[in-house]
């Protein structure tokens, strides 16, 4: 199973280890899904602005992510984003298409406002937008 990471849901896993998000890095690290973002997603994570909310340095938030193997591929350009536009928030469709990209099944995410609605998790389908719990409940029943 490939499953895409918002990085919502890498934050969450970052802010708290008994979370649905945290566990499913457990999942990737331990070999049971394999875990993938890209380095448009990390780059979000590791905003100097934002590094403070964390409460830990840039190099303890890489650590995490490199911890988590979580594959990370490169960034997302302008020319495969695209064909996302007009289909979904521009903010998000990085996320799409980095998904489509790397042939993963899921797109695992936080983000209620523009990706877990019911009309945009049908434009994208075979791909699946879920969030954290939705994934756990398919992988292990939850």
């Amino acid at each position: 199973m490939k499953v895409y990471f918002d990085a919502s849901v890498i934050i969450a896993a970052l802010l708290s280890p008994t979370g649905g998000s945290f566990l499913l890095l457990k999942y990737v690290k331990a070999g049971k899904i394999v875990g993938i973002s890209s380095q448009t997603a990390i780059d979000e994570i590791i905003e100097e602005d934002k590094l403070h909310k964390f409460g830990r340095t840039r190099r303890d938030i890489e650590q995490f992510i490199q911890d988590s193997k979580l594959l990370i591929h490169e960034h997302i350009t302008q020319d495969e984003i695209e064909e996302y536009l007009g289909l979904i928030d521009a903010e998000d469709a990085h996320l799409v298409a980095g998904a489509n990209l790397t042939h993963c099944e899921y797109l695992v995410s936080l983000d209620k406002k523009h990706l877990l609605r019911d009309a945009i998790q049908k434009k994208f389908l075979p791909l699946r937008i879920v969030s954290p719990k939705e994934l756990l409940e398919e992988i292990v029943g939850f």
